[in-house]
């Protein structure tokens, strides 16, 4: 058999990754209700109140996740950090980003004391990035946008997305779990998808359904 013909081997999927994926799906449904991409953007104002909602969220925690202790797992501890992204995207749409010290430091961001929890907590982050890609483009048509224009987080310009979930799926797998830090992750993860949709309801409108309770 050829190297061409030859099947590939499934990549292995961490015990970690698979815990993440079936313990998080509610609140990643309930958080995708909310913020109701792409269709709620409908001009650039939308986009701007979309990016702004975004930033209230990502801004506290990923300065969160940069301060954790990575020790024990070979990972940049600023994998697909696009804070800078959002600032750069509402500047060119005429916004002021809110770089303030009370948008840094929110009380109620979850807290990502220990790898278990940063984890659940970078496996949220890295993985919005991949839905970016089927955003990017109907956004720029819908509001005639060149490529590129205020779509930087979206499209994660000057970053490799597919490669940095390469990256943290491989060290999540080079690294054995026990069933405590599972749960810990998965609840950490749960925290951050229902502190993103906490943090956007206010400028997006509307009580956020990741906040609610899940049965």
């Amino acid at each position: 058999m050829s190297e061409q013909a030859r099947p590939r081997r499934p990549e292995p999927i961490s015990p970690m990754l698979a815990a993440l994926r079936a313990g998080t799906r509610e609140q990643h449904l309930a958080l995708e209700r909310d913020l109701d991409l792409p269709g709620r953007i409908r001009s650039r104002t939308d986009l701007s109140s979309v990016l702004s909602a975004m930033l209230a969220g990502w801004q506290p925690l990923e300065r969160r996740l940069a301060a954790a202790d990575w020790t024990g797992l070979r990972l940049d501890p600023r994998l697909g950090e696009a804070t800078d992204l959002l600032r750069a995207d509402l500047r060119a749409l005429g916004a002021e980003p809110n770089d303030g010290e009370a948008a840094l430091e929110r009380p109620d961001a979850p807290g990502f004391d220990g790898l278990a929890r940063a984890v659940g907590g970078r496996y949220v982050l890295l993985g919005s990035a991949l839905g970016g890609r089927v955003i990017t483009p109907v956004v720029e048509r819908r509001l005639d946008l060149p490529e590129g224009a205020a779509t930087r987080f979206f499209r994660r310009s000057g970053m490799a997305p597919g490669r940095d979930w390469r990256d943290f799926r491989a060290a999540l797998v080079a690294r054995d779990w026990s069933p405590p830090e599972l749960d810990q992750a998965v609840a950490a993860a749960r925290d951050t998808f229902v502190f993103v949709g906490r943090a956007a309801a206010p400028i997006l409108g509307g009580r956020p359904a990741a906040s609610r309770r899940v049965a």
